[in-house]
């Protein structure tokens, strides 16, 4: 299972791909939950996954935070990994503080 920045992603935490419908999310979060009958730290990292991707935002903030795909088709190549990775740093990159403003000094 790969991390996020902040942890497990919320999409392996339920089994979903990363193009999930809503419906899909709320199938797997009820279907993880009921799995998890006794186990209270599956269930509170499955509700804190259901919470990040029911909202729009969280959804977004989730689909940039999960780790690009590690092997690819073969019909499919670098080039798409590579224009998916490019189009992800363009969303964060303006929420990256410079160096300069946190008071470290290049070198």
């Amino acid at each position: 299972m790969s991390k996020t920045v902040f942890g497990e992603s919320p999409y392996e935490v339920l089994g979903l791909e990363i193009d999930a419908s809503d419906a899909s999310v709320r199938a797997a979060y009820q279907q993880a939950m009921r799995s998890a009958r006794r186990d209270r730290d599956l269930r509170d990292r499955i509700s804190r996954a259901y919470n990040a991707l029911r909202r729009p935002a969280g959804r977004h903030e989730a689909d940039l935070l999960t780790s690009l795909p590690a092997r690819l088709r073969p019909d499919e190549g670098a080039a798409i990994l590579l224009a998916e990775a490019r189009r992800r740093m363009a969303e964060v990159s303006p929420l990256i503080p410079d160096a300069g403003s946190l008071g470290l000094r290049p070198g």
